[in-house]
């Protein structure tokens, strides 16, 4: 039987800052959600925030990658929500993360920098490519600061 074709969407949206929420538990709070959404939905991903825009990568099959980006795209946290693409993939670039985290800070500049973005992301120089190889890099960074 062959097994369901995988697809990767990135998107990014503007972060609303809600009446209690701070950024950085918005940012847990929507991660919380992600990995219980996504671990039954066979969604795995990644999640970027810079503290204004955020930037995800989600991996898996079609029809659950577009459902999970329409909840996504009601969700009162986001505003502008923009998806750059979505294509096919031979195998997730996140499988270890129902949703992989990460609140952009100083000591990861470089990498940041070294994608095209010194300062806060500029969505509108926002490529699939880039999106996917900077969450890549953060991951692996991620990877190396924990062991």
């Amino acid at each position: 039987m062959p097994s369901t074709p995988l697809y990767r969407l990135v998107y990014s949206s503007i972060y609303r800052a809600g009446r209690v929420d701070n950024e950085l538990s918005a940012l847990r709070a929507i991660l919380s959600q992600s990995r219980k959404n996504n671990q039954t939905s066979d969604v795995t991903g990644y999640l970027m925030f810079d503290g204004d825009s955020f930037v995800q990568v989600l991996e898996g099959p079609r029809e659950n990658v577009e459902a999970t980006m329409a909840r996504i795209a009601k969700d009162e946290r986001h505003r502008d929500v923009s998806v750059i693409a979505i294509h096919p993939t031979e195998s997730r670039a996140f499988h270890n993360w129902t949703m992989g985290g990460y609140r952009r800070s100083a000591e990861q500049d470089p990498i940041f920098a070294a994608h095209g973005f010194p300062g806060k992301i500029d969505r509108s120089q926002l490529s699939f490519d880039t999106a996917v190889s900077l969450a890549r890099a953060l991951c692996a960074d991620q990877a190396k600061q924990a062991s």
